[in-house]
């Protein structure tokens, strides 16, 4: 598909430019190079930048004393459950049951659809995201 674009865009921009006249371009380039004198230096030094700056988040300290402690922000993991079967949940490439750990949480409730992971900070509810995904079987596979 990307082919395709590619020359779609190469094959537009060849039958456009070939509709100008050299005489058109040589007009472009000329107005490209002339001087430009609608606004001064001085204006534009007083305007704000366009572009975005990306400024890292400082760490927050907390003071104890005279000791400053680092707190460390908090990561949330994300976990994103692919598959259920058996009462099992595919969750993070890992296969978990009724009561396994799973970080801080653990796991709760497994439904056909859902995952409840269970933690004292609150739960969390997982759902597959395609209920009608179909499950492909290997070719090795034979029917009995």
């Amino acid at each position: 598909m990307k082919k395709i674009v590619l020359i779609n865009t190469l094959f537009l921009s060849l039958v456009y430019s070939a509709s100008l006249s050299s005489e058109e371009i040589i007009n472009m380039v000329s107005k490209i190079k002339e001087e430009r004198s609608d606004i001064s230096i001085e204006k534009l030094n007083g305007t704000a930048n366009p572009f975005i700056l990306k400024v890292k988040k400082r760490t927050p300290v907390k003071k104890e004393g005279k000791k400053q402690v680092v707190v460390a922000p908090r990561v949330e993991v994300v976990y994103t459950l692919d598959a259920i079967l058996n009462h099992a949940a595919f969750i993070n490439k890992k296969w978990y049951k009724k009561g396994d750990k799973l970080g801080e949480y653990k796991v709760g409730y497994i439904s056909k659809h859902s995952v409840t992971l269970l933690s004292s900070g609150g739960n969390k509810t997982l759902t597959i995201k395609n209920k009608n995904k179909k499950i492909k079987l290997n070719k090795g596979y034979k029917k009995w």
